[in-house]
C-alpha cells in the first residue's frame, strides 16, 4: 500500500511543479501555502476513499482525534488543524498528508500496548506536519526536469494497470535524484523524532513510547520469516536511530497523564469491526475471558457483547452489558449495545425508547445521534430522523450525508435528498456522479430560491475542481 500512496502524492503535486519550477532558494511557503496544503489533503483524502475502506466509525476517530489534538496543542504548531483518520488495512504503518491530514492503519492501532505507544506514532506523525516536510521535499526536488517529472508522472500511472512495471519505472527515473532524497528523508525522521519526543513529553506521555514501540516491532521482525512492518519500511529505523531516541528521551522530567481507558475500547471495537471471521472471533474472546487471559477486562467482554451481536447471538449479550454498567461508569458505547440488544430481538419499540433516554443524558452524541436516525428510518420516521441528522452535522463522514438522502427522500423533498447524496459521493471521490446527482437536485428545487442557489453554487464549485481533477490526469 505505501507504494502507491507515494505515487498517488507524486501525481498530485508534480503537475504543479511541472507547470512553473521553482527558483533556487524559493520558501516551501511559496512553493505550498497552508491553504494550498489544506486543499490538497482534503482532496488526498476524497481520492483515498476510492481505493481503501476508511473506517467511518464515530467513536474510534472522535477517540483518536482527541487523543491527536491533545498532542497538537503541546506541538510546535498549536494553532493548525488536524485530522486524524483510520485506514482498515492489517499492515502496521501510519502517514502524514499536507493540511495535517494523518492516517492510521488499523494493524498499527492493535500492534500497540499502550496509549502511548500510540501517541509516539501520532507525534512523530504531527511533526512532519508541523515542520512542513512534504512541501520541504518538493522544494529540495527542483532539480529534477521537465521530462522527469512527466516520466513520473507516466511511471505512476503505469503503475497502477501493472504496478511492478510503474515501481520499477519510477524507481529508475529517480536515480538520478534518489541520494539527494534518501538524505532529505533521513534529515526529516530525526527531526520529526526529535520534535515528537518533545511533544510527548510536553503532553504528559512517556517520551521513552517512541524508541520503545520502534524498538519491538524491529525484534519482532528479527524473530519472523516474514518482511519489515511498513512502518520500518517508510520510516527507516536504525539501532544509531534509536539510541539517540533513546538519549533524547531520557533527559525529561514529567509528570505522566493517567491512560485513558477510552484507549482499550477502542481497541476492543476496531478489534471487532477488522475481524472477517467472527464466529472465530467470538471463540477465542470467550476463551480468553475463560481462562482470565486478557489485559483488559472490560474491553474484553465489551467486544464479545460486539462479537455475539455481529454473529446475531443475543443470548450473553445482557449478561456482558450488566458487567459493564456494575463495573465501570455509564458510557455512550454501553447505551447503544443496550439499543442494538433490542434490535436484534426485533423490539424496535424498546430499541427506540433506549436511544430516547440515552439522549437525554448524551444530547449532542454524534454517534448515538446516528444510530437513531438510522433506527427511525427503519422504522419509518424520516421526519424525526432528518431533525437528528441535522441536529448533529457531521460534513466529513458519508455515511452521515447517505442516511439524511434518505431521511429527505422519505420525507417527499427530493432536491434535498439529491443534494445530500452528492456529498455522499464527492466525500467517496467521486466528483462527477456527485455533480450528476446536483444537477438531479436544480431539476427537483421547485420554488426555495435560497436552496436553488446553494445547489447552483455548489455544482459550480464541484464543475472546477472536476475540471482540475482531468487536468492532473
Amino acid at each position: 500500500m505505501r507504494n502507491w500512496l507515494l505515487l498517488i502524492l507524486w501525481i498530485i503535486y508534480l503537475p504543479c511543479v511541472a507547470i512553473e519550477l521553482p527558483e533556487i532558494g524559493i520558501s516551501a511557503d511559496v512553493i505550498m501555502s497552508p491553504v494550498d496544503e489544506d486543499k490538497l489533503g482534503k482532496a488526498f483524502i476524497r481520492q483515498l476513499r476510492r481505493h481503501v475502506e476508511v473506517i467511518d466509525d464515530i467513536q474510534i476517530n472522535d477517540y483518536l482525534n482527541i487523543l491527536g489534538n491533545h498532542l497538537v496543542s503541546y506541538s510546535e504548531n498549536p494553532k493548525q488543524n488536524f485530522h486524524f483518520f483510520v485506514i482498515k488495512d492489517a499492515s502496521i504503518n501510519a502517514f502524514a498528508v499536507p493540511g495535517g491530514f494523518i492516517g492510521v492503519h488499523s494493524g498499527l492501532i492493535m500492534s500497540t500496548r499502550s496509549e502511548g505507544e500510540l501517541a509516539s506514532v501520532l507525534a512523530h506523525e504531527i511533526a512532519h506536519v508541523t515542520q512542513r516536510h512534504i512541501a520541504r521535499t518538493i522544494e529540495a526536488s527542483q532539480r529534477l526536469t521537465v521530462p522527469k517529472i512527466a516520466a513520473v508522472i507516466a511511471a505512476a500511472i503505469v503503475a497502477g494497470i501493472a504496478p511492478q512495471v510503474g515501481q520499477a519505472a519510477f524507481a529508475a527515473i529517480m536515480a538520478g535524484n534518489i541520494q539527494m532524497q534518501i538524505n532529505f528523508t533521513r534529515i526529516h525522521e530525526k527531526e520529526a523524532d526529535r520534535i515528537g519526543i518533545q511533544t510527548l513529553a510536553n503532553s504528559g506521555f512517556s517520551p521513552a513510547n517512541m524508541p520503545n514501540f520502534f524498538e519491538r516491532m524491529q525484534a519482532a521482525n528479527r524473530n519472523s520469516t516474514t518482511n519489515l512492518p511498513d512502518l520500518l519500511l517508510t520510516h527507516p529505523v536504525t539501532s544509531d536511530r534509536i539510541a539517540e531516541a533513546n538519549d533524547r528521551a531520557a533527559k525529561y522530567s514529567i509528570k505522566l497523564k493517567a491512560e485513558n481507558p477510552l484507549y482499550n475500547l477502542m481497541k476492543a471495537k476496531l478489534l471487532v469491526l477488522t475481524t472477517d471471521d467472527k464466529v472465530k472471533l467470538l471463540k477465542t474472546l470467550q476463551t480468553m475471558l475463560a481462562t482470565d487471559n486478557y489485559r483488559d477486562e472490560r474491553a474484553t467482554r465489551y467486544a464479545l457483547a460486539l462479537t455475539l451481536l455481529a454473529n446475531m447471538r443475543t443470548d450473553g449479550v445482557q449478561a456482558q452489558i450488566d458487567w459493564l454498567l456494575e463495573n465501570d461508569s455509564d458510557r455512550v458505547m454501553f447505551r447503544i449495545l443496550k439499543a442494538n440488544l433490542a434490535l436484534s430481538q426485533k423490539n424496535n419499540t424498546q430499541a427506540i425508547q433506549e436511544y430516547e433516554q440515552a439522549l437525554q443524558v448524551y444530547p449532542h452524541d454524534k454517534m448515538l445521534g446516528l444510530n437513531y436516525a438510522e433506527t427511525l428510518l427503519q422504522n419509518k420516521m424520516a421526519d424525526k430522523a432528518k431533525n437528528v441528522l441535522l441536529d448533529i452535522s457531521l460534513p466529513s463522514n458519508p455515511y452521515y450525508y447517505f442516511l439524511l438522502a434518505q431521511a429527505y427522500k422519505a420525507s417527499g423533498t427530493e432536491a434535498e435528498a439529491y443534494f445530500a447524496l452528492a456529498e455522499n459521493y464527492y466525500l467517496k471521490g467521486q466528483t462527477a456522479i456527485a455533480i450528476e446527482h446536483l444537477k438531479q437536485a436544480l431539476q427537483k428545487v421547485k420554488t426555495d430560491f435560497y436552496l436553488a442557489t446553494r445547489i447552483d453554487a455548489r455544482y459550480k464549485e464541484l464543475q472546477t475542481e472536476l475540471l482540475e481533477e482531468k487536468m492532473k490526469k
